[in-house]
């Protein structure tokens, strides 16, 4: 079984990978996919090729970046606030940015195309991952920290040994969520707009934005049964036996009486073929922990002092940097300046604080709601097992599919997009809440619990001396990145189409949406800049304090 599904797999990849490198010409592309559902299956191949690159790449950049930020002396104070600026500029700035270069790169190849949709859905799943992977760095039990020091391991057998293995369960958890982000962000990463030209990638994305545009409900409907058939199969394959093997990281003394099961990694384990694999790369494992050791022990001091600059060589260095930045900062207003004037920055500076509140209200009802049911579901391995596909589905399926339907039922009602965009925000945005409590519900250590018990604690004291401490950590990162996902979310939240109708909400992200469906880059490039200047301003307001409070304060080192 184990062979036939890997030779399927490699088959479907070949059925699809050719096409990805097909000739392209910018004047005949077409701006929109054949809505001939026979081509379903095609469509659905190829999106979901889309989003596994994209998830290698996200779990890779998060493993380098996260370690050298939480194991670089004074890398912190220079990378998580890069992270949060990155976090916080739209999937559509990025691809307004980095779609020229892309096609630049791959000129006359379809390459550049998908390249720039496989970057897009990875700047929507890897922050996310990035952070939980940081906020099990920095809160990895000392004990640990210190027996890897006394034993002496060089930072590559560190890293596979320790720090991989204790984020390794967060990581997985968050990943599927991120994945479920990536779905969502699925029809902008798949019809790209360069000037006042839309190209069509072939995928499910672009075939239920054009059944939208050709206000086909029936193949809207369609497109998200085969989007609920790929999101329970990769479950199925995929989530669901990866989430049973990171069983085994757990941290501390957790509940493993009930351990989550599943099918296909109950098949994996007794499979020879998972072992034959391990040894056929054994030695490559050997060759790279040898070429690794040039990085040094864990703890080990190095033997000379490292060669300070001198006191000139700093003030030049940082003279000449600063000159760098004024200048360029100077060269950028006056492209705004010139390009649509300088008073849009206060104008859409109005527009985030309407935004901003929408994502303040996205939070807090995704706290109040998803909090408890986290706690609910993250205690009890049975529930989890029960829960977490329906989970999965909810938080995968991407709801601005049916934002056309959604459209229909505003205009039927009279209700404003200004209050109902709220509710698609969330839709985007409040899952990254929920599976953070429960990766920290999950993670509470049995005896702790078991404590709270037999003090015969009632529900309120338990909730305010245990639950509480333990999963704040895992709630600041699922709300930091819920913030981030609101933000994103906005940009199709706030514009709404169905047919030739279409909705707009007073807000920063549909100021931004216009502007990228008109080609202008300087309306771009300031609404850009202004809402990442309202999340970095938050995150270093609020977010970094509450970081700071659960690493020492309710951290179970």
């Amino acid at each position: 079984m184990i062979f036939a599904g890997l030779f399927v797999a490699f088959w479907a990849v070949s059925q699809i990978s050719p096409d990805l490198a097909a000739p392209f010409d910018e004047a005949t592309a077409p701006a929109a996919v054949s809505t001939d559902p026979a081509l379903l299956p095609y469509y659905a191949g190829r999106s979901l090729l889309r989003m596994f690159i994209a998830l290698a790449f996200s779990v890779i950049f998060s493993f380098v970046y996260a370690t050298i930020a939480a194991r670089v002396r004074g890398a912190e104070r220079i990378m998580i606030p890069i992270l949060d600026v990155l976090q916080s500029v739209p999937v559509l700035g990025f691809l307004a940015v980095t779609l020229p270069l892309w096609l630049a790169l791959f000129p006359g190849s379809a390459l550049g195309l998908e390249s720039a949709a496989i970057f897009a859905i990875f700047t929507s799943q890897v922050w996310n991952m990035t952070f939980a992977f940081y906020q099990s760095l920095i809160s990895q039990p000392r004990d640990l920290d210190e027996a890897a020091r006394a034993m002496g391991l060089t930072r590559w057998q560190r890293f596979w040994k320790l720090d991989a293995p204790s984020g390794a369960f967060p990581l997985v958890w968050n990943g599927m969520m991120s994945f479920g982000g990536g779905w969502f962000f699925l029809i902008a990463s798949e019809v790209l707009t360069v000037g006042q030209r839309e190209y069509a990638l072939p995928g499910i994305g672009s075939f239920a934005a054009a059944a939208s545009d050709d206000a086909r409900i029936d193949l809207l409907l369609l497109a998200a049964a085969v989007m609920v058939l790929l999101v329970i199969g990769v479950n199925f394959v995929f989530w669901r036996p990866l989430t049973a093997w990171a069983e085994r990281f757990r941290l501390g003394d957790t509940d493993t009486a009930d351990p989550q099961t599943s099918v296909v990694y109950d098949l994996l384990r007794r499979s020879a073929v998972p072992a034959a694999l391990a040894t056929l790369t054994r030695p490559i494992g050997e060759a790279l922990d040898r070429m690794m050791r040039v990085l040094g022990r864990t703890g080990r001091r190095r033997r000379r002092p490292a060669q300070r600059v001198p006191r000139w060589g700093r003030t030049l260095g940082a003279v000449a940097g600063i000159a760098l930045l004024v200048w360029g900062l100077i060269a950028a207003l006056g492209f705004v300046a010139r390009d649509v004037g300088l008073e849009q920055f206060a104008v859409t500076a109005g527009l985030g604080l309407v935004t901003l509140a929408r994502v303040l209200v996205v939070l807090v009802f995704g706290t109040l709601v998803w909090v408890p049911i986290g706690v609910w579901i993250g205690l009890s391995p049975r529930v989890t097992r029960f829960a977490q596909p329906i989970v999965q589905v909810l938080a995968s399926f991407p709801a601005n599919f049916l934002f056309p339907l959604f459209a229909l039922a505003l205009m039927a009602t009279g209700v404003s997009l200004d209050i109902g965009g709220i509710l698609l925000m969330a839709l985007g945005s409040q899952w990254y809440i929920l599976f953070n409590v429960i990766a920290g519900a999950a993670a509470i250590p049995i005896d702790l619990r078991e404590s709270a018990r037999s003090l015969r604690l009632g529900p309120a004291l338990t909730w305010r001396t245990l639950y509480g401490p333990a999963i704040f950590g895992s709630w600041v990162t699922g709300a930091l990145t819920a913030a981030g996902g609101a933000w994103n979310a906005s940009i199709v939240a706030e514009v709404v189409s169905y047919g030739d109708t279409t909705l707009t909400a007073a807000g920063l992200g549909a100021y931004i949406a216009e502007a990228t469906a008109h080609g202008d880059t300087g309306r771009v490039l300031v609404g850009v800049a202004v809402m990442s200047v309202l999340v970095v301003a938050t995150n270093r307001l609020l977010w970094r304090r509450l970081y700071r409070l659960a690493e020492t304060r309710f951290s179970l080192a």
